[in-house]
């Protein structure tokens, strides 16, 4: 009896299995996904990778119980039946099924679910059905010929790189500085904010090697390193770790405060994953993009299109905390070819129609992607895949948006970003301004009635074109960072913009270098530390010298070599041979001696390096002292803090308030009021004052309610606040 009933299984089994794959369509399209929030692949769509997975959201938590293999059948016209892994994603509401073996090219594919699947409130996730079509290309094929072809056009567009001639420079002054490192120049020192500036430049055009560069406001590297690669896009994710791209070996790899690799991002579904961005999310997720080169025959598309044309699509995924692809957008399913602008020649063999180049994860929770090619700035909604508006510039051809204080609007921008204030910034590139020049814009964006107003921009127009590339960065003090990417006027390579629109830094790389973005972060490694991390030499006297000893600790299991020390200022010094080794997990004491050549209070950073030919490791630490108690009222347990402006009081106000700040030494002081468009509105303090604290009435009778900024500046600190006047 057990025979026979293993015999009918059987043949109903295979018999079920030759009706899917002989009849797929009596299985598909049984159902509407009307009530499934997202799926992908879009039902129908075309072109779709043998790699890819499948993905089903409905929208509710799902019921882990309830899933099972057996209510799913996957069936390719050519590679018949396929088995999957079936995974509930972290969130509880994604499944995933990521087939064992690649779909064939060129076949449709059909996905069935038969039911039987409950969320947590038992109700079943209705049938459905659906098919899409495998590509007949793998675009990995072309990927290197991609990189080609862009950076080709990008070329004949944009020329190669001059020299500047009328710039004032100064060297970095660190006199050590090898030759193998890649040399920073100062061009402007004007009290820029703390912090440290990364960078990844490489030789032009795209010419390995590549370096990653942590480097001080003098452009003194505190790493540095060297590798056989295009790298790019060095930056501190929110969670603390480095991230950067390498185009070797096509992905993103993430660094420690050791600067050891620990994590890797890479796009799924088989797309070769882009240089352009990675964005980290809280809840341990990544943002990535990638190109996806297609045959089209443009000839049915434009008059006089090439028939063999390939075509580049624009794909952004986002991959949960195990690096499955959760979320999958591609511009084949929302944008047209012929949305490029007008300089993007639709008769060429290859047309690069989208070239997305930036993904902000909005405050709402949804994504906004920059398409360069298109004059584009498009936020789509993160659980549905659908596009929530489209703004365009100069040349776009689907703006919904009006501009206000804005004739001009933008063209071929980069870098997209939210701020905390809801404005959205960004690094417009102006290709196609008349004539071409590049600029940082700051624009408030009213969503419901499709307003754009431009609050803040800068430009050094006509002398920086930076015709690709580039990047705008807000600091926490509302200072901007401007990478100026692939430039044909100058080296410059970096700038800091005060909110008033003054510089307070510029650095430069040689003529024959780019890089692609720059950013100032808070930085400090941890391979290796001092205890204590900074110190303080009170009342010595000129002549006189004092000596502290700090214990250099080794955070590793691996022995470091420790090859010399820097310091800018010739007060202090450090009473030790190099190189020395500092043993793995083990402690070395230094002494650090201070021997002040005048009057005065001084302040410095000690360099502790281990370099290599091709690397540098530095800890840097603070060194404070004075020769006389008259030079500052500080104490040995306040130095760090010795500069600081407190939040005005009250806050809201009207008409009056009151600002309170501290100094550590007689400085000259300004003390200045800006609106929020960064207009001067009044100008506190401009003087030259005692050390100390200090208290100054401001005295808001003639402004209008609204949010204004204060902003202290002295020496090298520089920090902004926000006050609110309410009427």
């Amino acid at each position: 009896m057990r025979r026979l009933e293993y015999y009918i299984f059987a043949v109903t089994f295979y018999f079920l299995i030759f009706f899917v794959i002989i009849s797929p369509n009596n299985f598909t399209q049984t159902t509407s996904l009307s009530s499934y929030q997202y799926v992908s692949p879009l039902p129908n769509s075309t072109m779709i990778l043998p790699q890819t997975n499948i993905i089903i959201r409905e929208g509710e938590f799902t019921d882990r119980s309830s899933l099972s293999f057996n209510k799913f059948v996957i069936t390719g016209t050519k590679s018949g039946m396929h088995s999957f892994n079936l995974i509930l994603s972290d969130d509880n509401r994604t499944i995933i099924l990521k087939p064992t073996d690649e779909f064939l090219p060129g076949e449709m594919v059909y996905v069935n679910y038969n039911g039987g699947i409950f969320d947590i409130s038992k109700k079943e996730l209705k049938p459905f059905g659906f098919s899409f079509s495998i590509s007949g290309k793998d675009p990995a094929e072309d990927y290197n010929q991609l990189l080609e072809e862009i950076l080709r056009m990008e070329f004949k567009k944009g020329g190669m790189k001059k020299s500047s001639q009328n710039i004032s420079k100064k060297k970095s002054e660190d006199v050590e500085l090898q030759t193998n490192f890649t040399p920073v120049t100062v061009n402007t020192f004007n009290n820029p904010s703390p912090g440290y500036l990364f960078l990844a430049p490489f030789f032009d055009p795209f010419i390995p090697p590549g370096c990653l560069m942590i480097v001080d406001n003098k452009g003194t590297p505190i790493y540095y390193s060297k590798r056989n690669s295009i790298l790019a896009d060095f930056k501190v994710q929110p969670n603390g770790l480095l991230t950067y791209f390498d185009f070797v070996n096509a992905k993103f790899y993430a660094l420690d405060s050791s600067y050891s690799v620990v994590d890797s991002f890479s796009t799924g579904n088989g797309y070769t994953t882009d240089i352009h961005d990675l964005k980290l999310l809280p809840n341990g997720h990544a943002l990535l993009m990638a190109y996806d080169p297609q045959p089209v025959r443009m000839d049915t598309i434009v008059s006089g299109g090439d028939s063999s044309a390939i075509v580049v699509g624009l794909i952004i995924q986002e991959l949960d905390e195990l690096k499955n692809v959760v979320f999958q957008w591609r511009s084949w399913d929302h944008f047209k070819i012929t949305d490029a602008a007008e300089d993007i020649d639709l008769h060429w063999q290859w047309i690069d129609y989208a070239h997305g180049n930036a993904i902000e994860p909005d405050i709402d929770g949804n994504i906004i992607i920059s398409a360069r090619h298109m004059d584009e700035i498009t936020k789509i909604n993160r659980q549905t895949g659908d596009i929530i508006w489209r703004w365009g510039g100069l040349k776009s051809r689907n703006n919904q948006f009006v501009f206000i204080n804005d004739d001009i609007t933008f063209s071929h921008q980069h870098d997209i970003r939210r701020l905390p204030n809801g404005n959205l910034t960004f690094f417009d590139n102006g290709n196609l301004h008349s004539p071409p020049f590049s600029r940082s814009s700051e624009y408030q964006l009213d969503e419901i009635n499709k307003v754009a107003i431009l609050v803040w921009s800068y430009s050094n127009n006509p002398e920086t074109y930076s015709f690709a590339m580039g990047n705008s960065q807000r600091l926490a003090n509302h200072n901007t960072i401007i990478g100026w990417g692939w430039n044909n006027s100058d080296s410059r390579a970096l700038s800091e913009i005060k909110v008033d629109g003054t510089v307070a830094l510029e650095l430069s790389l040689p003529d024959t270098n780019t890089n692609y973005r720059a950013y100032r972060f808070p930085w400090k490694t941890n391979l290796f530390v001092t205890n204590p991390d900074s110190i303080f030499f009170e009342s010595v006297p000129v002549g006189d010298s004092s000596v502290i000893t700090v214990d250099l600790i080794n955070n590793s299991s691996e022995a470091i070599n420790i090859t010399g020390f820097f310091n800018y200022d010739s007060s202090y010094s450090v009473i030790a041979q190099t190189p020395f080794i500092l043993p793995s997990n083990g402690t070395v004491s230094i002494d650090i001696k201070f021997k002040p050549y005048k009057e005065g209070y001084f302040k410095d950073y000690l360099h502790i390096r281990s370099d290599t030919d091709t690397s540098r490791i530095a800890q840097v630490m603070l060194l404070k002292g004075r020769t006389d108690t008259t030079y500052s009222d500080v104490r040995t347990n306040q130095f760090p803090n010795d500069f600081s402006l407190e939040q005005n009081y009250p806050n809201p106000f009207n008409p009056l308030t009151t600002i309170e700040f501290h100094i550590p030494t007689r400085s000259y002081v300004k003390l200045t009021v800006y609106d929020i468009l960064g207009n001067e509105v009044n100008t506190l303090i401009n003087k030259e004052l005692s050390s100390g604290k200090h208290s100054v009435k401001f005295n808001a009778v003639n402004l209008s309610s609204g949010v204004y900024f204060y902003r202290l500046q002295v020496e090298e600190f520089n920090q902004v606040k926000k006050l609110i006047i309410i009427k």
